[in-house]
């Protein structure tokens, strides 16, 4: 999913997104979050993130997640609301939604 590692591609987001250095993106939320490597990398820059699998066969890899002490959890957003109140997060991403974030860039 990251051609060049996870860690480059969230330095191209930041590069994009200046919030992301200066402390004003503090929690964020991942859905179709796969094994959890993009919420696991910014977790490791100060950004709690929390990882949202979408459906019931990526079970394991929410456990995975979690075993990895990232913060995840399995959703069926289409049928129901999420857990968490309007304005729980600064930032929202998905990274299979098809959006070629870095497309213009370096």
């Amino acid at each position: 999913m990251f051609p060049k590692g996870v860690g480059a591609y969230v330095d191209l987001m930041r590069d994009l997104i200046p919030e992301m250095k200066d402390g004003t993106v503090r929690t964020a939320i991942d859905t179709g979050c796969g094994v959890a490597s993009w919420g696991g990398d910014l977790l490791d820059r100060g950004i709690l993130t929390v990882s949202l699998a979408p459906r019931d066969n990526h079970e394991a890899q929410v456990q995975f997640a979690l075993e990895r002490g990232i913060p995840a959890i399995l959703g069926i957003i289409s049928t129901q609301r999420l857990p968490f109140p309007s304005n729980s997060f600064d930032m929202a991403h998905c990274s299979r939604c098809l959006i070629p974030w870095t497309e213009f860039g370096n």
